[in-house]
């Protein structure tokens, strides 16, 4: 993605996020909370329709570009995470789960086979709603921001989230310890995160890239608290699902290594996001 649409994406969701998320911020007494198919409370209405090869733009999430770019670049982020996995010598996973998978610009670029049963899970019941009704070969479902996925006990053999864990503060050990639930034995979580590489790279390579009150905040932080030094385990601003989530590398590393095995840890794999895979031991 070029340096531009970085910085389009980033205001898109500097501006539309907030609106996005209020009626789920709003009810603060509901645990669960999702984005419902109509807001307004109007009646809904389902018809038949001609299937869309690509999504509305209302629901790319910020990507940009023509929708061929749109296509391409999902293709691509799955690639580098096939790729991964292929040389982690982890072999082709049959059942799989995209949970954040938003109109599916990832999951459906997931390789399968006639064998293969692909899952995708989002909050967001507009765009769950569109990859029900346009890709149909493979099986979606919405669910809430509540730890809890509904699926039986090992029931994955791969799960996999970009840019995921870098908006959840509070219930993040929750949601990895109900992502390790829903995994077999020896199945793998490939989720990405930010980290203090991350922050510096987008207070310097990306800082004309991202909205500027994202590089405020990562500059007032630095300068308040000195997020990058060692004893800094983790810092965020903004809240639930709209938050910013850093973690120091060996802190994420040990906390998360008491549930999951950690197979590879790489900085930079998805834009300036860094890469953990997991793997669920035998015994879990």
């Amino acid at each position: 993605m070029s340096k531009f649409n970085w910085r389009v994406r980033e205001l898109i969701f500097a501006l539309v996020r907030p609106l996005f998320h209020l009626g789920i911020r709003a009810t603060s007494h509901v645990t669960g909370k999702l984005r419902p198919l109509d807001e307004s409370g109007s009646p809904v209405v389902l018809t038949r329709g001609e299937r869309e090869e690509v999504p509305p733009r209302r629901l790319w999430v910020g990507y940009l570009g023509t929708s061929e770019e749109y296509l391409a670049e999902g293709r691509a982020d799955m690639e580098a995470v096939v790729s991964l996995l292929a040389a982690k010598g982890i072999s082709h996973p049959r059942v799989a789960l995209d949970l954040g998978c938003a109109a599916g610009r990832m999951t459906r670029h997931f390789p399968r086979t006639e064998e293969s049963e692909i899952w995708g899970a989002d909050i967001s019941a507009p765009h769950i709603f569109w990859c029900q009704r346009n890709l149909p070969e493979l099986n979606f479902v919405t669910v809430s921001t509540a730890p809890h996925l509904p699926f039986a006990d090992n029931y994955f053999d791969f799960v996999f989230c970009a840019s995921v864990f870098t908006h959840i503060t509070d219930l993040a050990d929750a949601w990895l310890l109900e992502i390790r639930r829903v995994l077999k034995p020896q199945g793998h979580l490939y989720a990405t995160v930010q980290d203090k590489v991350s922050a510096e790279e987008m207070r310097t390579t990306y800082a004309d890239v991202l909205v500027p009150s994202t590089i405020a905040q990562l500059k007032r932080l630095e300068r308040k608290h000195a997020v990058s030094r060692a004893d800094c385990e983790m810092f965020y601003f903004d809240n639930d699902p709209s938050s910013r989530v850093f973690y120091d590398r060996d802190y994420i590393t040990r906390k998360w290594s008491k549930w999951m095995d950690v197979v590879a840890y790489e900085e930079r794999f998805y834009h300036f996001q860094s890469a953990m895979l997991l793997r669920k031991s035998a015994s879990a």
